[in-house]
């Protein structure tokens, strides 16, 4: 046989890939989602929950839940209040227009946007070239 295919593989391939590893802070992509933007997202989540369970309370009727207990004492508690889930609405509203500025996503400081880190063996052979002159770190 002759050309590409008698050529065996890169033998510096099981080498190489001990250096390295994806990163694991961004799984390999390099970017991460910037904290303020993770921040706005979790309490996006929490006010949808909210207006969710609202919605469901708002539904709420005697006749549709009878085991439910819609008096205290003397007062009668009526299922949630159409105006809660009114002012739930607005505060995703109010959310939605304080959005972060800046982009949602930055280079990860871990691997500096790479997606790659290097592994104990990677360390190790960056400490011997650095203490021969042949790297410098970043």
């Amino acid at each position: 046989m002759t050309g590409d295919a008698a050529r065996p593989a890169d033998p510096w391939a099981p080498f190489l890939a001990a250096l390295e590893t994806q990163c694991g802070t961004c799984g390999g992509t390099g970017s991460v989602v910037r904290e303020q933007w993770r921040t706005w997202y979790r309490q996006a989540d929490e006010l949808v929950r909210v207006a969710q369970a609202a919605r469901r309370a708002a539904d709420m009727t005697p006749e549709n839940a009878p085991h439910q207990d819609f008096s205290y004492g003397s007062v009668r508690l009526g299922p949630a209040e159409p105006s809660i889930v009114a002012a739930i609405d607005r505060a995703i509203d109010d959310h939605m227009r304080a959005r972060p500025e800046g982009p949602e996503e930055a280079a990860c400081e871990t691997c500096r946007g790479s997606g790659m880190v290097l592994t104990p063996t990677g360390r190790r052979l960056a400490e011997i070239l650095a203490r021969h002159g042949f790297f410098r770190d970043r």
